[in-house]
């Protein structure tokens, strides 16, 4: 099985400039990407030679090899207990440290309608950064008195082609570190960005880019998520701040945050404390770090960075779960709805996990006008 991903490429890879798909190559340097969870392990293999002194590949193949059979549900590798043996006290350590207790939720965390209304699943995860953030600045001459902005994205919301069941759930209960690694997937570290006001508001619209354009008029069934052209990782709800989105205008941003309506404004309604966000403001920004230091949102990028914190975000997290359940017995993740579709956009209809349905606590302007189905 050749190659460039964990199955075979099909032909869409055929017709890309450089690829060969029997081979595994790219430009003729051999290229894999090994499977989701492990399901497929890439392998390169060379040939060398080194007759005339110096070492050289004459040949080279790259294969994403299975090693197991979905459809038999069966392993297609031999357990290594050699390698089990050597591996055994430090698998039983993980699975002591992500078992351990951090603490208690009053109630359920599910990330089923976290693309089209603000959600406890990633609520919680801007509360922990935003309360993190605000502790760490305080005393600072130059940063205590910005106000505080969080932005956290959906990780699980049911959107990829090869995973689509895969959604956050949590039971309310008790809370152990596998349940902050469920509500925050990425090894990522916190780090806050300063922000202008405008830079806030293009920071959203980059994430509005998201939805599809929406008829408001027609009454046919229209897709609301641009599965194909966009990440839902980069779909950032900021916290702090209060705003709507309007689908029924075009995107300003494609899915890569790159301007393609300059005179389009999706993001309405931008207001913090109240008031119209002001464009000269400057905020902070808590986030991470794939986000800070990529550049490609407005307000990131290596010249906005405030500050770099060494901790992970899954472990503010873990740590805030902590330090709420002991104050106040529980944390009570209920999402504070600082921003929603606009109203005159609400979804018609929308499809979104069948048989989780009767767990889907809709908004009440998403019930007026829609249905799940």
């Amino acid at each position: 099985m050749a190659t460039l991903t964990p199955s075979s490429p099909g032909k869409d890879f055929a017709d890309i400039k450089g690829a060969d798909i029997a081979k595994g190559t790219l430009n003729g340097i051999p290229a894999v990407m090994p499977g989701m969870w492990g399901d497929h392990l890439g392998v390169v293999d060379l040939v060398l030679n080194n007759d005339s002194g110096k070492w050289q590949v004459t040949q080279a193949k790259a294969e994403a090899r299975p090693i197991y059979d979905a459809a038999a549900k069966k392993s297609l590798a031999a357990e290594d207990s050699k390698l089990v043996g050597i591996l055994k006290a430090d698998h039983d350590a993980t699975r002591e440290f992500v078992s351990k207790p951090i603490g208690k939720s009053a109630d359920n965390m599910y990330s089923y309608l976290a693309l089209v209304q603000d959600d406890p699943t990633v609520q919680v995860v801007n509360n922990a950064q935003k309360a993190y953030v605000e502790h760490f600045i305080q005393g600072d001459p130059d940063l205590a008195k910005l106000p505080v902005l969080s932005a956290a994205a959906p990780f699980k919301v049911g959107g990829r082609k090869n995973d689509p069941a895969s959604f956050v759930e949590v039971e309310k209960g008790q809370l152990t570190f596998r349940n902050a690694a469920d509500l925050y997937l990425y090894p990522n570290t916190l780090v806050v960005v300063k922000a202008s006001g405008k830079e806030v508001k293009e920071w959203l619209e980059c994430s509005a880019g998201q939805f599809n354009q929406i008829d408001i008029h027609s009454n046919k069934p229209q897709s609301l998520i641009n599965w194909d052209g966009f990440r839902t990782y980069n779909f950032d709800v900021i916290d702090g701040v209060n705003y709507q989105i309007d689908v029924s205008q075009p995107a300003r941003y494609d899915g890569e945050c790159q301007m393609v309506n300059p005179q389009a404004e999706r993001i309405k309604n931008l207001t913090f404390n109240g008031k119209p966000v002001d464009p000269n403001a400057t905020f902070l920004v808590a986030t991470n770090n794939y986000r800070a230091y990529g550049g490609k949102f407005a307000g990131t990028g290596d010249s906005h960075i405030a500050f770099a914190s060494p901790d992970e975000n899954r472990a503010v997290l873990a740590a805030w779960i902590g330090a709420e359940s002991k104050r106040a017995g529980e944390i009570h993740p209920a999402a504070d709805n600082n921003w929603r579709l606009r109203q005159s956009t609400a979804i018609r209809r929308w499809i979104s996990a069948l048989k989780h349905r009767q767990a889907i606590k809709p908004l009440p302007s998403l019930k007026r006008k829609g249905s799940i189905r």
